[in-house]
């Protein structure tokens, strides 16, 4: 895409102070007949940044405007993150499905950029190799050596330049950096308060949440009202539910953090 080359080098000429948003094409191989695509989009404001799918976007903009949020995905999303560069803090944050309890994990996992001499060029911009492990996945990243914003996708940063291409040796991730915005905004994004937590409670998370996803409803005691689309009542067993529930969770078991994958019953 020329007009990507085209603006890449218009950004190398501003400061990276500047409020741009970058939206990169993900694609997911669970396996060779289940494949995902969709967008992510990775804010960036000044030294802090944001990266999350295109409907949690949605749903964090409806509630910084309305004050709720808006119905989303009964699992634990696997890709919402947020970094402070100023003091090199990466966070990933965690939203639980039945409450929208909010937290966050520290990741204090050090990427240890390998630069290589190998270059190739991503729709028309010359980028340069380097690999990493995280996760417990070998990454292969594509980057722009020219770009003064040292960013990338998730929690991938610290490559003297913009990451263009992203992807697990496997290929099971696969990131491509399709479109950049420039905004004049300085509230491109909201960071709600929220509990910070270790990934063995974020597992406990998962797992309680697996053997029943109602118990913080029923702790809470909160009525609740099952609905279509148009709001209309509909009579379906919490049992039925639980049981959906369970098969997602165990479909979408791939977690971009492999060496944390929850081995479910």
């Amino acid at each position: 895409m020329k007009q990507l080359l085209f603006i890449l080098l218009l950004v190398s000429n501003i400061l990276a102070a500047q409020n741009i948003t970058f939206i990169y094409g993900f694609t997911l191989r669970a396996d060779s007949k289940d494949v995902k695509q969709e967008y992510y989009y990775l804010d960036v404001l000044g030294k802090q940044s944001v990266f999350r799918s295109t409907e949690i976007r949605k749903a964090d903009s409806l509630m910084q405007r309305n004050g709720y949020w808006n119905s989303r995905k009964p699992i634990f999303e696997d890709m919402y993150s947020f970094k402070n560069l100023i003091n090199n803090k990466v966070y990933k944050s965690v939203t639980h499905p039945a409450m929208y309890d909010l937290y966050y994990i520290n990741i204090n996992d050090k990427l240890n950029w390998k630069i290589l001499s190998d270059t190739m060029k991503v729709d028309d911009v010359l980028c340069q190799k380097a690999t990493t492990e995280y996760g417990g996945r070998n990454w292969i990243a594509w980057f722009d050596p020219t770009n003064p914003i040292q960013e990338g996708p998730y929690i991938f940063y610290g490559l003297p330049g913009l990451i263009i291409k992203l992807s697990d040796e496997q290929e099971d991730f696969d990131f491509n950096l399709i479109k950049i915005k420039k905004s004049d905004k300085n509230n491109m994004f909201y960071l709600r308060k929220g509990k910070e937590i270790t990934w063995d409670v974020y597992k406990k998370l998962q797992i309680d949440y697996y053997n029943d996803p109602f118990a913080e409803i029923k702790i809470r005691n909160i009525k609740t009202k099952i609905g279509d689309s148009n709001g209309n009542p509909v009579n379906i067993s919490f049992k039925e539910i639980t049981e959906n529930i369970r098969k997602q969770m165990k479909e979408n078991n791939n977690p971009i953090e492999l060496d944390k994958a929850v081995k479910y019953p």
